[in-house]
């Protein structure tokens, strides 16, 4: 199907593609890596009952960034001051035509909040999520997760990991705080 246009109010649109971003958060708690993730509620349309990070589409007049923070925000409480981009992923199913934004952010544990699912209250959709928590990196294959975010939470933890080493040895070890603490975030070493 190609693009179109509609009018509403006076002004075009033009129908394309979805974007949608996909926030990965993390923070050590008691020397171990956790992601921050959200159980879907009955309102998220599909996927119900399954856990995922903090995701969604991006509204008119925001930047994917924004997006991303405002997302992580709406699903869990949590206040993000920045992400950063990884990657995206253009290649449509059939199922989705989205294109896939995916951002990062690493919060020290100390500015780690008590976690809510009213994500009515923060500008999100009532019945949204069920459930937020930390979820150890190394406890992830014991939750039913939705869309392909298992896969992802491993490839943005190895992706660190490695953006940390090369960042070690470019600097000689100076300048090594963007990833302190267990080497291997999969086992928690």
């Amino acid at each position: 199907m190609k693009n179109f246009p509609i009018t509403h109010e006076g002004k075009t649109y033009w129908i394309a593609r979805n974007n949608v971003v996909v926030c990965f958060v993390f923070t050590l708690i008691n020397n171990k890596w956790n992601i921050l993730a959200n159980k879907r509620g009955g309102s998220s349309g599909e996927c119900v009952n399954l856990w995922n990070v903090p995701c969604g589409y991006v509204d008119f007049d925001e930047t994917f960034e924004q997006t991303a923070i405002r997302e992580v925000y709406e699903e869990t409480g949590v206040k993000i001051n920045y992400a950063s981009f990884i990657n995206f992923n253009d290649v449509p199913d059939d199922d989705k035509q989205d294109i896939g934004f995916r951002y990062y952010s690493i919060i020290p544990t100390a500015q780690m909040l008590e976690l809510s699912s009213d994500s009515e209250s923060r500008g999100g959709e009532k019945d949204e999520v069920r459930d937020v928590k930390w979820i150890p990196i190394s406890e992830i294959n014991n939750y039913k997760w939705a869309f392909n975010h298992l896969e992802l939470i491993r490839f943005v933890s190895n992706y660190l990991v490695l953006k940390t080493y090369i960042q070690k040895f470019a600097t000689g070890g100076r300048n090594s705080d963007l990833w302190n603490g267990p080497t291997s975030i999969m086992t928690d070493e």
